[in-house]
């Protein structure tokens, strides 16, 4: 695993960031956020790029941003739509350990502010994309860890205990 990313990916509100940034400090290696790689990069946020250019459009500019990412030894934390490029995943994966954290729809949708802004269809509701998104990040994941009911130490410390029992 020596020089590895490890990449989370999840739902939005699933604790890829809150536990990204513990991860990356007990680990010694660095943390990076792509949601705000893509607001460095573009100069806006998320939600205006999704309401002003519209999905497909915020999905090739996260997909353009995680292509020219080339980090090495990094804890990754993706925006939750990221599933939905699989060059986006391929990339991430040359050089990565996918880490999926699952939550379940319940538990997210406690945690979610209900003025928080996804990249989805104004069609679609919450549980629409966990229904959608389920299935591509049991199918990009290396590794799955269960989160209900358990705090970020515990979180982080089955990580690292996966890791190390595993061939990566």
């Amino acid at each position: 695993m020596d020089r590895k990313n490890i990449v989370l990916i999840g739902m939005p509100s699933s604790g890829k960031s809150t536990v990204g940034i513990g991860l990356a400090h007990q680990l010694g290696k660095r943390f990076i956020d792509t949601d705000s790689v893509i607001r460095r990069n573009e100069n806006r946020n998320l939600k205006d790029i999704v309401n002003n250019d519209g999905l497909k459009r915020f999905l090739e500019i996260q997909e353009e941003n995680i292509l020219k990412l080339h980090a090495e030894d990094c804890i990754i934390a993706t925006g939750g739509s990221v599933v939905y490029s699989d060059a986006s995943m391929r990339h991430l994966k040359k050089n990565g350990i996918v880490v999926y954290l699952k939550q379940t729809l319940e538990e997210l949708e406690k945690r979610v502010a209900p003025d928080r802004r996804f990249a989805k269809d104004e069609k679609q509701s919450f549980r629409d994309i966990y229904n959608e998104r389920v299935p591509l990040y049991e199918r990009y994941a290396d590794i799955t860890v269960d989160c209900s009911a358990k705090d970020v130490e515990s979180v982080i410390s089955e990580i690292k205990n996966k890791l190390q029992k595993s061939n990566f």
